[in-house]
């Protein structure tokens, strides 16, 4: 039995392969669950997903760790912030500069690449068909595969995959105990299993070496719970802002005056939240953790802003929805939701209609449909077009009176909004899109959603909304 660790809510359209049968799908949150952790840990192997709560899987750090020295197999996926089996390495930002800084290579043999060409690894595209190499270097996006090494490995570790042109560490294994560790530094191993391309025999060569780990009875307890409140803030000087406006709300933070805004970040311990709230640039907006599985929701009656964090556990989020509308009846209080959260679902008067996600136009060419409205608004003094112009995930159709910012355009009309703010359907100022740029910021891919965040913070500063 193989299960597979997941924790953020997963991307509409996604199909699986026919190998994906071998795979059980098992919320991360069931390891606080005695007798589920048992079933889980008794599994000869163990995917864990790069959008899994990194604070909960620290909490079952020996749980984890036995699960492997008494033989269990488990690749991690992902960029590792807090280490939660015994030998994990932290992951660390490349600066690449191009796709070639980001190409993968073979270093040591591993069953689970046997047969897989890495050529095949380092572009992805959504163009329909099969591509050459030649063409994907026109077409196909780099860095999907990774954007970042491992230094400190643990003793005995052997590299599986280089990165650049300096092959450094990008996917490990490493012996703990019986059993061993696989780590593949960038989006979900297995999601890269395509039949077209070598590629197509990850899957099956993935499933055949997770089957051969023998499994464990003996379980540790779980450890005790981390204390996941942000830490000391830092007051260096904001992000270069586009504008006169812009850099005003940038001064209120610096100023130390009091009157910046309380921006709290919900989120759900995943890698890109951790390292979002880590990121020096971000520290002049102060921003407070709001670790969803440890909170009390009344927490968010303190806070100014709500900066509800992309793609969060549908579970831990109806645990909060109640809060978020009540906050919402505050005027002072501004409200702002990123995608892949199925607002649909627990925001009144949203609806949303599924579109495929378009990443790889700025290779092509092609239009997309994005299109900005109400050139006038004062919400422009703070976006630019390239922070809103990156990708999305569905169309939004908001309540009567909203003002529809971005837009997608098809058959020269606008079927839905990409963004929207909201200031007349409830006291509380609310912004909602389908981008969601704290995943791609805290990943360190596409300029174009760091850009987003930081106008957001920008703009929530600057035209706060006393109470």
């Amino acid at each position: 039995m193989i299960y597979r660790l997941i924790g953020d809510a997963p991307m509409r359209g996604q199909r699986g392969p026919s190998w994906r049968g071998a795979l059980a799908d098992v919320d991360a949150y069931d390891l606080d669950d005695d007798a589920a952790r048992t079933r889980i840990l008794s599994a000869n192997g163990l995917i864990i997903s790069g959008g899994t709560d990194h604070l909960l899987l620290a909490r079952h750090r020996d749980a984890l760790s036995g699960f492997v020295r008494a033989g269990g197999r488990v690749l991690v996926n992902g960029q590792v912030v807090r280490p939660f089996i015994d030998g994990l390495a932290p992951w660390r930002k490349l600066e690449f500069r191009g796709p070639q800084d980001v190409r993968p290579h073979a270093v040591e043999p591993h069953p689970v690449w046997s047969g897989i060409d890495y050529a095949d690894l380092h572009y992805r595209t959504g163009v329909p068909g099969t591509h050459t190499y030649e063409q994907l270097e026109d077409i196909g996006v780099a860095g999907f595969y990774g954007r970042g090494y491992h230094l400190d490995l643990p003793d005995g570790a052997r590299t599986v995959t280089g990165i650049g042109q300096y092959a450094l560490p990008l996917d490990y294994s490493y012996r703990l105990g019986a059993g061993e560790v696989l780590v593949h530094g960038g989006n979900d191993l297995e999601s890269f299993a395509d039949d077209r391309y070598s590629t197509g025999k990850l899957g099956p060569n993935l499933v055949a070496w997770l089957n051969g780990g023998s499994g464990n009875e003996s379980v540790p307890a779980a450890g005790p719970r981390i204390n996941a409140a942000p830490g000391p803030r830092n007051t260096s000087a904001a992000p270069t802002a586009p504008n006169t406006s812009a850099a005003a709300a940038a001064a209120v933070v610096a100023s130390g005056t009091g009157s910046a805004p309380r921006i709290g970040l919900l989120h759900c311990g995943t890698f890109p939240a951790l390292r979002t709230l880590a990121d020096p640039a971000l520290a002049p907006y102060r921003l407070e953790s709001v670790y969803l599985p440890d909170a009390d929701p009344a927490v968010l009656a303190g806070l100014d802003v709500l900066l509800v964090g992309d793609r969060l556990h549908q579970g831990q989020l109806a645990r909060f929805a109640p809060a978020i509308r009540k906050a919402l009846q505050d005027p002072g209080k501004t409200v702002i939701v990123l995608g892949e959260n199925k607002v649909e679902q627990w925001l009144p008067g949203v609806g949303y209609t599924f579109r495929p996600t378009v990443f790889w136009t700025w290779r092509t060419g092609e239009d997309n449909g994005t299109r900005l409205r109400l050139p006038g608004d004062p919400l422009w003094e703070f976006f630019t077009e390239r922070s809103v112009s990156w990708h999305h995930h569905g169309l939004l159709h908001p309540p009567a009176g909203a003002r529809s910012l971005v837009v997608m355009e098809e058959d020269g009309s606008d079927s839905g909004a990409l963004l929207y703010v909201d200031e007349v359907n409830q006291p509380a100022r609310l912004l909602v899109t389908t981008m969601d740029p704290v995943y791609h910021h805290g990943s360190g891919f596409m300029p174009g959603a760091s850009q987003l965040l930081y106008s957001l913070l920008r703009w929530v500063t600057a035209t706060r909304v006393p109470a």
